[in-house]
């Protein structure tokens, strides 16, 4: 579920978490694909910082335990996000998707998953 984090007047921010064992990060991994995937195809950019000139842009984390955070990559051109080396007896695994989108397509955005909203 996304919560809305920041806006300013110019951008909205999103931010959703889902802390899973490891055996469901394929699913959650899925689900942030997916939403990468219909951003990219409705917005019709890759994601690019708004002070770049992007229309959207995306910060994908994952941490497993008490480790240090990392950095999720998402490949585009496959639409799936590449999973991470998760340590072996990792109880909890902990993704985090920020979105940026500009207010003009915040609308747009907002109607396609309203119901993963919270806010």
């Amino acid at each position: 579920m996304f919560e809305e984090t920041a806006s300013d007047g110019h951008s909205l921010t999103w931010e959703a978490m889902a802390s899973v064992p490891p055996v469901r990060l394929p699913a959650v991994l899925d689900e942030a694909a997916h939403v990468m995937a219909w951003a990219s195809r409705h917005l019709g950019t890759p994601p690019c910082p708004l002070d770049d000139g992007g229309e959207w842009d995306a910060l994908l984390n994952v941490q497993a335990d008490d480790g240090e955070p990392g950095s999720l990559q998402w490949e585009s051109t496959k639409g799936h996000i590449q999973p991470p080396s998760i340590p072996e007896n990792t109880r909890w695994v902990t993704v985090t998707i920020t979105l940026v989108v500009c207010s003009g397509w915040a609308d747009s955005f907002l109607a396609a998953w309203q119901s993963d909203f919270e806010g």
